[in-house]
């Protein structure tokens, strides 16, 4: 069949078509409604060339296969040092990123009875994700048993921290901000922040001190200044200008007071909860 014949625009049994018709007329809307197959082929070809591009391995990819494959040869010394490579090569990726070195470096030290540090390894790996579990059925029992005790060790590490560390940061924030609301420098005890929460606090009842003395010489001066009732009196302009004076350092305190208040709040809803380094 001609190409004619597939878009329908040719002799088909001998007769000829309509020259009014739309094939005939309006060529270009039958192709675009009858694209080339060509088209499509470059279309996957494009991207069957540019797949690589974006599958390739990168370096500390290449040095945990090297790990994995020198563990698997009962290599542990080499699969060590490879992990630990690959480890520093990994800095800058997150802690998802870094979990099969954590991982395979605990296999290392079980299979070399060094339990200590296979223990803090699986430790790293339950830190980023509690949820991960060994299977059974491809794992030793000798790696599955240190394994559930890191778990263990883990579980109970957890239970015994405050329960900001445990909830969820918008939550705790939030518990937090209305604290801080009540009284400055609460919010920030609350989230373990003590040396944070003691500065608000001191702060605040500092600033609301001199405030409240600004306040109190304001008033003092204003009343001085308003018993000076006999015209032409010499001290009447300097009773003016220690109000004034009185009057602008309480505005200055006032305004510090609102933004310690402000900045205290603020800290306490939106600054994150970081565990103390143990």
């Amino acid at each position: 069949m001609s190409a004619m014949h597939y878009f329908g625009i040719g002799p088909k049994g001998g007769s000829r078509p309509n020259q009014h018709s739309p094939a005939v007329s309006d060529r270009s809307s039958v192709i675009m409604k009858h694209p080339p197959t060509t088209f499509f082929l470059a279309l996957v070809l494009g991207a069957l060339v540019a797949l690589p591009l974006f599958a390739q391995t990168t370096p500390a990819d290449s040095l945990f296969e090297m790990a994995q494959a020198r563990y698997d040869d009962g290599d542990f010394d080499g699969a060590e040092l490879a992990a630990l490579r690959g480890l520093r090569l990994a800095a800058d990726l997150d802690e998802l990123g870094r979990l099969n070195f954590h991982l395979l470096l605990g296999f290392v030290y079980v299979a070399r009875d060094q339990r200590a540090n296979a223990l803090q390894e699986f430790n790293h790996v339950l830190v980023v994700n509690p949820a991960y579990d060994l299977d059974p059925v491809q794992t030793s029992p000798k790696i599955m048993e240190v394994f559930r005790q890191a778990r263990s060790d883990y579980l109970l590490k957890v239970a015994s921290e405050p329960a900001v560390y445990r909830m969820p940061q918008s939550d705790v924030r939030l518990a937090a901000s209305w604290r801080s609301l009540l009284a400055p420098g609460w919010g920030q005890f609350y989230k373990k922040q003590d040396t944070k929460g003691s500065a608000f606090a001191a702060a605040q009842i500092l600033s609301l001190a001199a405030l409240i003395y600004m306040q109190t010489e304001t008033n003092r001066r204003h009343s001085d200044y308003l018993d000076k009732k006999v015209y032409g009196d010499p001290g009447i302009e300097n009773a003016y200008n220690l109000y004034h004076q009185a009057y602008r350092t309480r505005n200055v305190f006032g305004y510090v007071t609102l933004g310690i208040y402000v900045i205290n709040y603020l800290d306490a809803l939106y600054y994150p909860v970081f565990k103390k380094a143990k």
